[in-house]
């Protein structure tokens, strides 16, 4: 089974205890901060969000999928306050200064082709020890 799933998907073993590692949040929920630009139809952009970012003012873009958990407690989609308390217990070192948020498209082409390695440029540069992943 470990042979299927090391050809099936990427798999980087962590090295260090997690108390030890930078933690980065990438999701694709459609996630923007109250005050910036929400996310089109079919848009292929993405969104920079600050660690400090206060969660109530944290929205999603509806219609894709049910928003109204995320609108009651944005934590369900985008668990910065979770990875936060990880920290604030010593749990993990700390986190990534940004978080990646992306939009929601049916262009799979592009956003395999095009955004999703300009998604994995930015969060190198943020030299995260561990990703997690989101969706919607």
């Amino acid at each position: 089974m470990l042979e299927l799933s090391r050809s099936c998907i990427p798999y980087t073993p962590l090295r260090r205890d997690v108390k030890d590692c930078r933690i980065a949040l990438v999701s694709t929920s459609g996630a923007y901060v109250e005050g910036t630009q929400p996310f089109s139809d079919n848009d292929l952009s993405f969104r920079l969000i600050p660690t400090d970012t206060d969660t109530k003012k944290i929205r999603f873009v509806p219609g894709h999928f049910d928003t109204s958990k995320g609108a009651e407690d944005a934590n369900v989609m985008f668990p910065l306050d979770r990875l936060r308390d990880l920290v604030a217990r010593g749990e993990v070192r700390t986190l990534a200064e940004q978080h990646v948020s992306m939009g929601l498209t049916t262009e799979l082409r592009k956003l395999k082709e095009t955004v999703s390695w300009e998604i994995a440029e930015v969060v190198m540069k943020m030299r995260p020890d561990i990703v997690v992943l989101t969706g919607g």
